[in-house]
């Protein structure tokens, strides 16, 4: 499977004593719209629960050393799902250091580090693969694998020759910087060179590459877009009030905590609906696109 995204977004996160998996770390993902991505931790667990294939699960008292813990992010029956593949290290009652791994089914948190990376130009979806195991399925992504170069821009028509004494014409006025002459017509733009497509996966010495303006949808065209004060309903923070809005990203205000979070607007589908009797701001609900 190979999924070509333009950038990501790189989250930090320390989870501690009062945290656990993966409940957790789901509620993170979901506060911070993650639809696609690849996620790794180290620390400390107590109370694992692992499972090696199809077995049932081994329960750890601990508290174990997380030698390695990570997993894919995406969507699966409607919400947002993440692999826990862990590799612990704990001491036997015979003092004997055992190495254990599995996939992770619940554990309580004692201190653990976390860093996501969120590919916010691709929408995965994991499934139960034959094997055993849950794995990406590259089939819903949002953008093409390597978006093909730019048509060359039609040659400019050439204007007639000027009167002896002529009054420059509206489209000359429009298209002329603010000079006593009009300028010349400048030559064709040459195409941008062809640049590799970056992979799904991202190794840890890959340079992060330079982002580029996503192609614009027939259907986006005329998406219209929420003004500060309006009222929007997100698919997962709920009723919303636009606080500011960034060209193709909203800081919303959310109802629970009324903290300000960023979206962008490039993965949802923007619908105008009805307000609410006695409110004069407009309304508009913000759905994935999948």
């Amino acid at each position: 499977m190979t999924v070509s995204t333009s950038g990501a977004r790189h989250l930090l996160l320390r989870l501690g004593e009062a945290a656990r998996l993966p409940g957790s770390m789901l509620s993170v993902l979901r506060d911070e719209v993650v639809l696609a991505g690849w996620m790794r931790a180290s620390g400390v667990l107590s109370d694992v629960q692992l499972r090696v294939g199809t077995a049932p699960p081994r329960t750890i008292a601990g508290p174990v050393q997380v030698v390695m813990l990570e997993g894919s992010v995406g969507l699966a029956n409607g919400d947002v799902s993440c692999g826990l593949r862990v590799v612990i290290a704990h001491e036997t009652d015979a003092g004997v250091i055992e190495t254990v791994a599995g996939d992770l089914v619940e554990a309580r948190v004692n201190a653990l580090e976390v860093h996501v990376i969120a590919f916010d130009e691709v929408v995965a979806t994991r499934q139960l693969d034959a094997s055993g195991v849950w794995l990406l399925d590259a089939t819903s992504a949002s953008v093409p694998a390597a978006p093909a170069a730019p048509a060359a821009p039609a040659p400019r028509p050439v204007a007639p020759p000027p009167a002896p004494a002529p009054q420059p014409s509206f489209a000359a006025v429009v298209r002329a910087e603010p000079a006593p002459a009009l300028p010349a017509a400048p030559p064709p733009a040459a195409p941008p060179v062809a640049r590799p497509s970056p992979t799904f996966s991202m190794g840890s010495n890959n340079a992060m590459p330079t982002r580029i303006a996503k192609p614009i949808l027939p259907e986006e065209e005329d998406q219209a877009v929420p003004e500060p004060g309006d009222i929007v309903e997100h698919f997962a923070f709920g009723r919303c009030e636009v606080v500011k809005t960034d060209g193709d990203r909203l800081h919303l205000r959310l109802p629970k905590d009324q903290r300000i979070k960023e979206i962008a607007l490039e993965m949802l589908r923007v619908e105008l609906i009805p307000p609410v009797d006695g409110e004069t701001s407009n309304h508009y609900r913000l759905a994935r696109k999948l």
